[in-house]
């Protein structure tokens, strides 16, 4: 190596330093981060040895004669070589240097172009470019190699290339980081640590029974825990993460989710007791203020905390290596240990994609938990996909405290203009007989009419569901939470709360009486679990059918057919028919109905089997080669794949006001879109198609977005959101 040829420009730094700081990262990344004991055992390869060499020899290509020219004369710009390309032709020269094929592979991908979209830059690539068009064509012959094989091969092969290629590219992107002069040194790379803070008097540690649970079944590699809500599930989890690292099984921890605003809430909870980083598409805001934000945002969305939260769609979403960062990401989820908090049982297209992950991560030897307060017995199967028997879950369910169901209502759509129907009456006088109460509409709709119609008569009342914007949503749980929160439960506080499913897990409150409306056994267990939740009293529900024209109203569980309306799941149906006025259910009882309801093997839908193997194969066809359509680090869903069924929805600004002419970059226009907007069904921006306009706005210097606002006087504020009326 000519010990003058430069790596760098802005400051001077030779070839050779450059060198010499990324090996120096990646011992220390190999040093901290311990994966090449496990690479070993599943590879049998050396991963210090691949990782070293394709870090000496990663960036040779900057000596050749042009970029050395380009370099001197401060127009890298318009080199004309891809000096990865370079790198791996001088390799080849060079008869010392022997790489094996992940090494390779490595130092090819380590710019982020090993995609379709960058193969003119691996052959031709245009005027001035050299042609390196046998090395594209050797990753597309080993891309095809490895397609053809058997599921279970292909993962294993994934995770050997993947890891070099993730921790080459760490190490020079923290090696970069250190070699800028005004730049901090990169945040810490810490294994998952985790003391637990409940103790006796005589400084013990004081474990629930859900606790005790974890600990002695922490070496099964998939666990299904059940436990009650408010039972301490959060920290047996933690408990047991701990003992996945202890082992050697594992790194760090993944705690996946249904939904972005659990994620945050079981953020906010853990925080204070291990290191953990939050991310999901909106993640940003919760964090807004914080110390190197987009740097911790990084961290956490490439699963690189010691404990990460976020949704199962971006775990999900990793699979599919679509972008190079799902690269990092993959390797990292091999690393780790997995804790699925409570799913979506009743959608068998979430249960689906569920099962597919749970194939890779088996092979892939990653432990697993999954706890559920409902966890249904015919559902394990999605778990346990290698087990034709999959065993029992672990159950500390007690039967502790009772709900009464006092009275069922069939409630049609409630009034828009807050008109109070004979038939609401009960309604009233329970909230104002009730200091503390919890209203759970299945709609935005019909939350916003209950809190209308009980505006009138309490002043102490908070409305709350997903169309708000996100500073907004920020503002309600914190209004809730000191209206009904654990510091208040003694009556001190006092409020109503109506909210949609948003409020069903993420928020840690509690009321002695709750309302509503009918939804599947295993979510209306979700939600009395804030019944009488800080104490051991017992909790008085009012159950509301939502119906239209005289029969039920499903929505949103069931499936909308254009032209047909919304037909029920199966799963609410059944619920329909097991609950009844004067019922007195205990938590076991509440288990048990979710057994009965979802009693029947799990058989997915012919629409989720279909999106089921479009993730088989978005994970077959992009492996190493990422696909020609690029996408944004926030998405979780492909033109072909979906985590989730969920009709197409549109971003839209709540004001026109709120839109500028023109963003500084795509990291300002990210922050104004997620500070400003809220998603709208696609029937409903054509439904109401009038009160929206569409406009272009410029974001950095040569890019153009359009983007749609509310016009003016706009129909959304910060006390009830965004509701359409008329």
């Amino acid at each position: 190596m000519n010990d003058y040829a430069l790596a760098k420009t802005d400051p001077p730094l030779t070839l050779q330093e450059h060198t010499e700081d990324v090996v120096a990262e990646a011992e220390s990344i190999l040093a901290r981060l311990r994966y090449h004991v496990k690479y070993h055992r599943l590879t049998g390869a050396d991963l210090r040895e691949r990782l070293l060499q394709a870090a000496v020899h990663h960036d040779r290509g900057k000596a050749h004669d042009r970029w050395q020219r380009c370099a001197e004369e401060d127009r890298l710009r318009k080199v004309g070589l891809r000096h990865e390309l370079a790198s791996l032709r001088t390799i080849d020269g060079d008869e010392s240097a022997t790489l094996d094929d992940p090494s390779r592979v490595a130092i090819g991908a380590h710019h982020n172009k090993l995609s379709w979209a960058h193969e003119d830059r691996w052959t031709t690539g245009g005027s001035g470019y050299d042609d390196h068009t046998r090395y594209w064509q050797e990753m597309r012959q080993q891309q095809r190699n490895g397609r053809h094989k058997d599921f279970s091969a292909l993962v294993r092969q994934r995770y050997e290339y993947d890891v070099v290629r993730a921790l080459l590219q760490l190490a020079d992107r923290r090696a970069s980081q250190i070699e800028a002069p005004d730049a901090p040194d990169p945040l810490p790379l810490r294994p998952f640590r985790y003391h637990f803070p409940y103790t006796g008097e005589d400084g013990t540690p004081h474990y629930r029974p859900v606790q005790e649970a974890a600990l002695e079944h922490a070496d099964k590699p998939t666990l299904a825990l059940r436990s009650e809500t408010g039972s301490g599930k959060t920290a047996a989890s933690l408990l047991w993460a701990r003992e996945q690292v202890r082992s050697q099984r594992a790194r760090r921890a993944i705690i996946a989710l249904p939904t972005r605003f659990t994620a945050s809430s079981l953020a906010a909870d853990t925080e204070s007791h291990v290191t953990s980083g939050l991310y999901h598409s909106s993640a940003w805001q919760h964090l807004d203020g914080a110390d190197r934000l987009f740097e911790r945002l990084s961290m956490a969305r490439q699963f690189l905390y010691p404990l990460t939260v976020t949704t199962i769609d971006q775990v999900l979403a990793c699979l599919t290596g679509r972008r190079e960062e799902d690269h990092l990401r993959f390797a990292n989820l091999a690393h780790s240990a997995l804790i699925i908090d409570e799913c979506d049982f009743y959608d068998d297209v979430v249960q689906a994609n569920i099962e597919t992950m749970m194939a890779v991560l088996r092979e892939l030897e990653v432990p697993v938990l999954v706890m559920s307060a409902t966890l249904p017995d015919e559902h394990l199967s999605v778990y346990f996909p290698d087990r034709e028997d999959p065993p029992s879950p672990l159950d500390t369910t007690t039967a502790d405290t009772t709900v009464e169901i006092v009275s069922v209502h069939g409630v049609e759509e409630p009034d828009q203009d807050g008109a109070e129907p004979e038939d609401m009456q009960w309604l009233i006088d329970t909230a104002r007989e009730a200091p503390r109460l919890i209203v759970y509409a299945n709609t935005v709709a019909r939350a916003a009419a209950y809190y209308r119609l009980l505006a009138r008569h309490r002043d102490d009342l908070v409305l709350y569901h997903s169309r708000f914007t996100e500073p907004h949503k920020a503002s309600k749980e914190q209004a809730i939470r000191a209206m009904l929160g654990d510091g208040g439960s003694d009556g001190s506080n006092e409020g109503v709360a109506v909210m949609t499913q948003i409020g069903e897990m993420s928020l840690n409150v509690s009321a002695p009486v709750m309302v509503s409306e009918l939804c599947p056994i295993d979510r209306l267990a979700q939600r009395t679990g804030r019944l009488s939740r800080f104490g051991d009293s017992d909790g008085t529900l009012h159950l509301i059918r939502p119906l239209r024209d005289g029969t039920l109203y499903p929505a949103p569980y069931g499936t909308l057919s254009p032209g047909e309306g919304w037909r029920a799941s199966d799963a609410l149906l059944q619920t329909d028919e097991e609950l009844q006025e004067g019922q007195r259910l205990t938590k076991l009882d509440l288990k048990e109905r979710t057994n009965a309801v979802y009693s029947e093997p799990l058989s997915f839908s012919d629409q989720a089997e279909r999106n089921q193997e479009s993730l088989r194969q978005e994970f077959r066809q992009h492996w190493l080669i990422r696909p020609q359509t690029a996408q944004d680090e926030d998405e979780t869903d492909t033109a072909r794949w979906q985590s989730r069924i969920i009709g197409p929805q549109v971003e839209v600004f709540v004001s026109e006001d709120d839109v500028q002419d023109q963003y500084e970059g795509y990291r300002a226009f990210q922050q104004a879109t997620t500070q400003h907007t809220v998603s709208v069904p696609s029937y409903r921006y054509d439904q109401y198609s009038d009160r929206f306009v569409t406009q272009e706005v410029e974001v950095g210097t040569d890019n153009v977005e359009q983007v749609v606002a509310l016009t003016e006087p706009s129909p959304y504020d910060d006390e009830t959101g965004l509701i359409f009326q008329g």
